[in-house]
């Protein structure tokens, strides 16, 4: 019982962290396009923040992501053989190592800058060379600080990576939003500014961060000195040996970690020289369709696609043990699950979102028809990020990291092959459908080979079923809403945000009911609704993989 509350507990901090984070992310963005001022304002405002925001997340991500991960586990395996002596020593070198690692991503984003900028889709290359050098700062501080992360997540304890994360996100959006306020109506200062202090927030953000860290770090320091005396003496083992087996397990997660992030770089450093360069369109313009299809949809799939992500991710864990172990029939079971979870919860957000990207787009943005299409097509596709995401670290869970890693390279040539042509005939909808194309195909390769290596005949039916209902309510609601513009279309941020939450409750309890109706509810949530529900559940508990066990 103590176990299971404990793995509740570090649930629930992980998933609060995660949520509220990205609600976060999102929701201040209202408020500061407003102060921000004029929709052209807004619209320029969008495309410098990106243009800086993307190739620092893409620096960060390759100098962080994995690495709290492996070092987790290390300590973890540490600990349980008594050795805390041997985490701490580990904590101390990958903290040098994770420092320099910073830096020299500083120091070449730093060099990089107006490059970066001279090819992103903005007016200004000497504005967005700012933007992007204020992020340097943080870039340098923050690998080590996801390594502290990540020790805290070995010794099992998840409180402090979910709160220091909460931290980190609100007090970068209360000074984004009071500097922003500051410059504009006390100072009567440019946008431009405001958007350099806002970049620089994530500094601020940053080192909030560290000083919860430390405090919990003080806080849990008498447990610490009691399992430091308690310990085992440090091991004479290579330490870079040790390390360099901590780096490789690593690279593979960084890397596909970053794949979406790589595909945002590729847009950002290309579009302008084929919208400009080949088509003649002239850069403001190019600036504003930037911002519509990559600045303004990244902002709502993003959080779509972690969300659903989080919760089909439950599995992942499981799946790795069981590979080790080599339980077919269970790992068979656990994908299935993993995959109508994925299913049963990204579908209808990305479809009932993407009928109502008018009002979604209405309620953040401007409202712009162009902008509004450009977000009804980003949404639909992100299902397709969601799949690859999903999908690519199953795949990686169960030990097929060279799979994943050569899919993943196939995709990015592929991207950069589309890249041009659909960008030129279709415009930035182009530029979306080669993202799409390309992370669809790979990830169907990717579930082709689990599906011939795990799965059984059949096996997928609930979620063929899954699909089917989405596709049916997707509909409904798209025609429903066709029929509704005769009548009325939302023209301001609030009757938007009041028609949208109407609409998406409406048809999100239609599903929920259709859900139920067909036994899927008690089947993937081990729930019915009351008195609805009843009759069904000894039907829909009826499990296929039960019957097809090894």
């Amino acid at each position: 019982m103590k176990t299971k509350n404990k793995l509740l507990s570090g649930a629930f901090w992980m998933m609060l962290g995660n949520i509220l984070s990205r609600v976060l992310g999102i929701v201040y963005l209202i408020p500061w396009l407003i102060m921000i001022g004029s929709p052209e304002k807004q619209n320029a405002a969008q495309a410098i923040f990106n243009a800086a925001y993307t190739p620092y997340a893409l620096f960060l991500s390759l100098g962080t992501a994995g690495f709290p991960t492996a070092i987790a586990r290390q300590v973890a395996g540490y600990n349980g053989q008594n050795k805390f002596k041997n985490s701490l020593r580990v904590l101390k070198v990958a903290l040098g190592f994770m420092l320099f690692t910073g830096l020299t991503c500083g120091i070449v984003l730093y060099v990089t800058a107006p490059a970066i900028a001279k090819s992103s889709a903005v007016v200004s290359s000497e504005v967005a060379t700012t933007a992007i050098r204020v992020m340097v700062p943080t870039l340098v501080i923050l690998p080590p600080m996801s390594l502290i992360r990540g020790f805290y997540l070995g010794n099992n304890d998840t409180k402090p990576f979910a709160v220091s994360q909460l931290w980190e996100q609100l007090v970068r959006v209360l000074f984004i939003l009071s500097m922003t306020y500051f410059i504009i109506y006390m100072q009567n200062g440019s946008y431009i500014k405001a958007v350099n202090y806002s970049t620089f927030a994530t500094f601020v953000g940053a080192i909030a961060s560290y000083l919860y860290l430390i405090y919990y770090a003080f806080r849990k320091l008498p447990e610490y000195k009691k399992r430091y005396q308690e310990s085992l003496p440090v091991d004479n083992h290579q330490l870079g040996h040790v390390f360099s087996g901590i780096i490789k397990d690593a690279l593979p997660f960084i890397y596909i970690g970053s794949a979406v992030t790589i595909y945002q770089f590729i847009d950002q450093i290309t579009f302008k020289s084929i919208i400009v360069g080949l088509t003649g369109m002239d850069k403001l313009q190019a600036q504003n369709l930037y911002t519509y299809f990559s600045a303004n949809p990244n902002k709502i799939t993003t959080v779509v696609v972690s969300l659903t992500i989080a919760i089909a991710a439950t599995s992942l864990p499981l799946l790795a043990e069981q590979s080790k172990v080599g339980n077919k029939g269970y790992i068979r079971k656990l994908i299935v699950q993993n995959m109508e979870l994925m299913l049963v919860t990204l579908l209808p957000c990305a479809l009932l979102l993407a009928v109502l990207a008018w009002e979604v787009n209405g309620v953040f943005f401007p409202f712009n028809v162009q902008g509004a299409n450009l977000m009804a097509l980003a949404l639909v596709c992100s299902i397709a990020l969601a799949l690859f995401s999903d999908l690519f670290m199953v795949s990686q869970s169960l030990g097929h990291h060279r799979l994943a890693v050569k899919m993943l390279t196939v995709g990015i040539v592929l991207k950069l092959t589309l890249q041009v042509p659909l960008t030129y005939f279709f415009s930035a909808y182009g530029t979306i459908l080669a993202t799409a194309i390309s992370f669809g195909l790979i990830t169907l390769v990717v579930f082709a080979y689990l599906r011939r290596n795990y799965l059984g005949r059949g096996q997928l039916g609930y979620g063929l079923m899954i699909i089917l209902l989405n596709i049916f309510v997707g509909g409904l609601a798209f025609l429903t809403r066709a029929g509704l513009d005769l009548v009325y279309i939302p023209e301001t941020k609030i009757t938007a945000f009041i028609y949208a939450a109407i609409f998406g409750l409406s048809f999100l309890a239609l599903y929920i009911l259709m859900l139920e109706k067909f036994g899927l509810l008690d089947r993937i949530f081990g729930f019915s609704l009351p008195v609805i529900g009843k009759k069904k559940r000894s039907k829909a508990t009826q499990n296929p993989i039960d019957n097809s066990q090894d």
